[in-house]
């Protein structure tokens, strides 16, 4: 089965001979490698130009923004799987062996994610176990339910999809958004197809990675993919238990906003935000009003600072290979 890997590349030359290194070591040898430099201002290119394997294909295009990119590569594929690195990342030897497998095991399913872990650097002993036989997976039918209780178990490097799935959702990815461009089109894809699902961290998640989009900076309103789901689960087109667990999903992206403002001192704000987010009711949702009344912004913040501190996904919210 071929897999196509597109692989976004925006001024990352000190991070891509590991990501191209990891796909030619794959086992599961029918691949193709599709690098589309969006512009890149440093040696990206002549990295890339460095391998001569004919699997691997450049394609170039000016600066557009991470999702013009993906979008350029899903048009460039060819294989059956279309699979998804980013460039200061790297998979594991087994990662598209598992994909093909699942592919293969379930031929009327499209849509496909194992675990990943969350790396600093990268350390050859911890990739080179097989995973067990038969691979362990599951089939996950309630997409929005899992991913609002287990939080974040797949990740843009895990996925893959069929390529007829995707060839008729282009442009998959929404152009010029670097922020949740990525969930935009996994919530899009779970709305309309179970996913099989390896709980296997068989791909790597680079946290702190100079140059790449790290949120520092406070965010106090929705984003494009929280309000474009809302307007979905509301509009009917989610329906049943989905439908109510999106929209609590969208509530639980809202006490996220609240936090901000309480860091800010807008404890007006923070209140409104947990009331438009009151579906995401339960014990951090209470712990959150109760903080937006009683504590100060000073005390909110060292809160949030030793909460991040103990959560890789809060610390690190998304990372973007293009700008």
């Amino acid at each position: 089965m071929l897999c196509s890997v597109v692989v976004p590349v925006y001024n990352k030359a000190a991070y891509l001979e590991l990501a191209i290194t990891s796909v030619l070591k794959q086992t599961h040898q029918d691949w193709e490698l599709i690098l589309v430099d969006d512009g890149s201002t440093d040696n990206s290119v002549e990295v890339i130009r460095r391998f001569t394997d004919p699997r691997i294909r450049l394609v170039q295009q000016p600066n557009g923004g991470v999702s013009r990119a993906r979008n350029r590569g899903i048009d460039a594929a060819k294989g059956e799987l279309v699979c998804f690195l980013d460039a200061d990342d790297w998979y594991g030897p087994h990662y598209l062996a598992a994909h093909a497998e699942m592919a293969t095991r379930h031929p009327d399913q499209q849509y496909f994610a194992t675990c990943f872990r969350w790396v600093r650097d990268y350390v050859a002993a911890e990739w080179n176990v097989a995973p067990p036989q038969p691979l362990p997976v599951e089939l996950v039918t309630n997409f929005f339910e899992r991913r609002s209780h287990d939080g974040k178990m797949w990740h843009t490097n895990s996925i893959a999809i069929r390529r007829s799935v995707l060839q008729a959702m282009q442009p998959c990815f929404p152009v010029g958004e670097s922020l949740g461009e990525d969930q935009d089109l996994w919530f899009r894809v779970g709305e309309r197809y179970p996913l099989v699902y390896c709980p296997l961290p068989l791909v790597a998640y680079r946290m702190d990675v100079a140059g790449s989009l790290v949120i520092t900076q406070a965010r106090r309103k929705l984003t494009p993919v929280y309000e474009r789901l809302e307007q979905r689960a509301l509009a009917g087109h989610i329906r049943g238990s989905e439908g109510r667990a999106a929209l609590r999903l969208v509530a639980h992206a809202r006490v996220g906003i609240a936090r901000q403002h309480m860091e800010a001192g807008e404890r007006g704000r923070a209140l409104a935000e947990l009331w438009r987010g009151r579906r995401a009711w339960s014990r951090h949702w209470i712990a959150a009003v109760m903080m937006t009344v009683a504590f100060s912004p000073a005390m909110a913040r060292r809160w949030n600072a030793w909460r991040k501190s103990r959560t890789p996904e809060l610390i690190t919210v998304n990372k973007s290979t293009s700008t």
